[in-house]
């Protein structure tokens, strides 16, 4: 997975911020919404936002 691909445009978030997050503690999607704001803002990132923590989650 491209570490540098942008999820969440609104936020500027990408893989490795959420891979970021996930290495701070967030083990729920909401945790990172906390931490990056992905997601927070026009909506339209949010299942590929989910995707992705699911399955960088289950990498850890």
């Amino acid at each position: 997975m491209d570490k540098n691909k942008k999820i969440c445009y609104c936020f500027n978030v990408s893989v490795d911020d959420i891979e970021r997050a996930i290495e701070n503690g967030a083990d729920t999607f909401q945790e990172l919404q906390d931490a990056t704001n992905c997601g927070k803002g026009c909506g339209t990132c949010l299942a590929e936002a989910k995707a992705v923590f699911d399955e960088l989650l289950k990498e850890r």
